[in-house]
């Protein structure tokens, strides 16, 4: 599997990140451990994880950092692995309600190292923004741990482009540690006109890309794979996915099929391979359900498109 540099990091980590968020709960245990054994025997080395993820489930809070945790250490993979987690997430009874105070970034960092077991994260995530904190407020709560070596990276989930912009250059003029990567909703599909994330979460648009472009900061996107929509027939994704059902993605679909079909892989390979050679990509996050889903995400590691077929992909939409 191919890889990729990351500021901060000492050794490069996986193109395709295994995300986890419903490890322990949606996947149970015994099943999540056999798929992360999988992404590790074929090369991976990033997993991606919250402090959130299962908090919307009874008892669910923490269950997919505890079960990392787990595996990490029943596998001895402490110093192969690189785990992301993010924190600063609302609670979700009180979504109004920003968490990104210095007591709140400690507070959920140093659970999530409780249930990760590990005394370090290799990239810690401020899961979402709240733009009435100045930049260098937020910035200035995660250098202490960053100089503390429990964070080695710091990254920005669903943070615009005019605010990564901002963190950046208050970073560099006081010399602190700035973000080294960002994390957004990004495929091969893009959004059909009226639809958006809420929630705070972000999509990719064409500002967002040319910031990427010019800045040089890495994106490792989310729904990398468009929520399964190229690995479904059309009728049904524009009945469930409704957020991609228009006529650009229905061109790309066909494309990716045709594709599929010349490579040998599914068309759902296709899509992330895009991704993978894509000049601001380079990373996606993959959230397979089970190994079936895992081998086929994994297919798309060492998969070169040529040069014309990611343009045919590309001018599609």
């Amino acid at each position: 599997m191919r890889l990729r540099p990351l500021p901060g990091l000492a050794t490069s980590c996986s193109g395709i990140v295994l995300g986890t968020g419903g490890f322990g709960t949606a996947v149970p245990r015994e099943q999540a451990f056999a798929m992360l054994d999988a992404f590790a025997a074929a090369g991976g080395t990033l997993l991606d994880t919250a402090h959130i993820y299962a908090a919307w489930l009874p008892g669910g809070g923490g269950l997919s950092e505890r079960c990392l945790g787990a595996w990490l250490a029943a596998r001895g993979m402490s110093g192969r692995m690189q785990v992301g987690t993010k924190g600063g997430h609302p609670h979700l009874a009180s979504m109004q309600v920003s968490r990104l105070r210095p007591a709140d970034i400690a507070s959920d960092l140093g659970e999530s190292l409780e249930r990760l077991a590990q005394p370090r994260v290799a990239l810690y995530w401020l899961h979402r923004d709240d733009e009435a904190i100045p930049v260098d407020e937020i910035l200035d709560a995660l250098q202490p741990h960053l100089r503390a070596g429990t964070i080695s990276a710091i990254g920005a989930s669903n943070w615009s482009w005019r605010r990564l912009q901002t963190a950046q250059a208050c970073a560099a003029a006081r010399g602190w540690t700035g973000f080294a990567a960002s994390q957004i909703c990004w495929s091969l599909a893009d959004f059909a006109p009226g639809h958006r994330f809420g929630g705070g979460m972000i999509g990719m648009d064409a500002e967002t890309l040319a910031f990427h472009a010019a800045s040089g900061l890495a994106q490792i996107p989310y729904s990398a794979q468009a929520n399964g929509f190229f690995a479904k027939p059309l009728a049904l994704t524009r009945e469930r996915l409704k957020q991609y059902a228009h006529p650009a993605n229905e061109a790309r679909w066909h494309a990716a099929q045709r594709l599929a079909a010349t490579h040998g892989v599914s068309a759902n390979a296709i899509a992330l391979a895009w991704l993978l050679q894509h000049p601001q990509g380079g990373f996606g996050i993959i959230g397979p359900k089970d190994l079936g889903q895992l081998e086929d995400s994994l297919s798309a590691a060492d998969l070169v498109l040529s040069a014309a077929e990611w343009a045919e992909l590309t001018a599609r939409g």
